[in-house]
């Protein structure tokens, strides 16, 4: 059978879903946005009502994480990472390892926090390598940054065992993982802090927005107090208004009334959401079976991680980048995660130009920069260029996940087998 990427007729014509939450935008998000604005209180600390929303909504993330999980919702991922660097102290000076897999936020939010990112190589679960973060140790590391990626999983266990006997920091970036688990517990609840997402791509979508976890009371309370100015007004609740640290300089990454009703409806379909991608994501694998000359994506917990993305290595990057475009014009989305480039590929990490003229943190005289060049973290750079990624959504039917069942052993047929 002939390939469509060779002139064949592909196995779909109409698009596939891509989305995880807003597939599921409906009748109940528009009734909590009109609830609010009917009630003219769209700020999340006062209005002509009382406002609800948004401290309801980090009541109820926090219930979702466990026991003693406090949370604070911000305007978006970034700020969520920015929050929590700034609740854990981080700022020039320091060093936060960061994966060399990741999206460029992760980066920003370091470099906007004044300290520098240091790169890491990942492993087959695409999350960071404990032996790479004892590599990279350093007496002015302050935190690392394992990034949970794409509803899968670091082994934080591995982790833990490397960060906890040096004393340092563990901000879990769980932007894209929000609910997944790992061995029971939810990600971002097993370091110290950690980082969720409810953009446009997430399992919980407000279009943006974000949400601070942690199970420390001062994080948290230092959290709430630097998203809103630093805490110089008595407006904080939720997370400590009666209990606020002495105020420092902070920022306004508060989110809004409009945002947290959303956020709610969302939330309390989370976990139907999860188990819709991981029986779609069974279905289509099962079928699939092992595919010659590849390798799946390693997951820690295979049970906890979330479902929304099938991920495999080749043996050779060129039959990897021909696989994913033959299986994008049989219509079924597939790619290297990032392009299959390392996060310090993007020219304003590997330049290190920053909004300010004199480049801080990357000119300090005191604690110079290291270069950044591409080798730098060989392995993920080949995982990177061998990988293909197809998405899983929770809006699949049984005949989508059929479709990509047929698409993909045409391509295997012709290129594999």
């Amino acid at each position: 059978m002939t390939l469509a990427i060779d002139g064949g007729t592909p196995v779909r014509t109409a698009p596939l879903p891509v989305g995880k939450g807003a597939e599921l935008l409906g009748a109940q998000e528009r009734e909590a946005v009109l609830r609010v604005l009917d009630s003219g209180a769209l700020f999340r600390y006062y209005g002509p009502v009382p406002p609800r929303e948004v401290a309801a909504f980090e009541e109820e993330v926090a219930a979702l994480h466990g026991p003693g999980v406090r949370a604070v919702a911000v305007s978006s991922g970034t700020a969520a990472l920015r929050t929590s660097l700034a609740a854990l102290g981080i700022g020039p000076g320091d060093e936060v390892v960061v994966p060399a897999c990741t999206f460029v936020a992760s980066v920003n939010a370091v470099v906007l926090s004044g300290a520098l990112p240091v790169f890491a190589e990942v492993d087959e679960t695409l999350g960071l390598s404990a032996d790479a973060v004892r590599a990279v140790l350093s007496p002015r590391t302050a935190a690392v940054m394992p990034v949970h990626l794409d509803n899968g999983q670091v082994d934080m266990a591995a982790l833990l065992q490397v960060t906890r006997p040096a004393g340092v920091a563990v901000l879990e970036d769980t932007a894209q993982s929000m609910g997944a688990t790992l061995h029971g517990c939810r990600l971002g609840t097993i370091g110290d802090m950690g980082a969720l997402s409810m953009q446009l791509d997430k399992n919980v979508t407000t279009g943006e927005g974000g949400v601070v976890i942690t199970r420390d009371r001062d994080l948290a309370l230092r959290a709430a107090a630097f998203q809103d100015q630093g805490g110089h007004f008595l407006t904080q609740h939720g997370a400590g208004r009666d209990h606020a640290p002495e105020p420092f300089c902070g920022d306004n990454l508060r989110l809004t009334e409009l945002q947290g009703a959303i956020g709610r409806v969302q939330l309390g379909r989370l976990d139907g959401l999860l188990d819709q991608m991981r029986a779609a994501k069974a279905r289509i694998t099962s079928a699939i079976g092992p595919l010659p000359g590849t390798t799946p994506r390693r997951y820690p917990d295979p049970v906890g991680e979330g479902g929304s993305g099938i991920g495999m290595f080749f043996d050779d990057a060129a039959t990897a980048q021909r696989f994913a475009a033959a299986l994008c014009a049989e219509g079924v989305p597939a790619g290297s995660p990032y392009g299959g480039l390392p996060v310090y590929a993007t020219p304003a990490v590997l330049q290190q130009r920053t909004a300010s003229r004199k480049g801080h943190p990357f000119d300090c005289a005191e604690h110079p920069a290291p270069a950044y060049a591409m080798g730098m973290c060989p392995q993920t750079e080949d995982l990177l260029a061998r990988c293909v990624r197809i998405g899983v959504s929770p809006a699949y039917t049984d005949a989508d996940c059929d479709d990509v069942v047929d698409a993909v052993g045409k391509v295997a047929d012709a290129m594999l087998r």
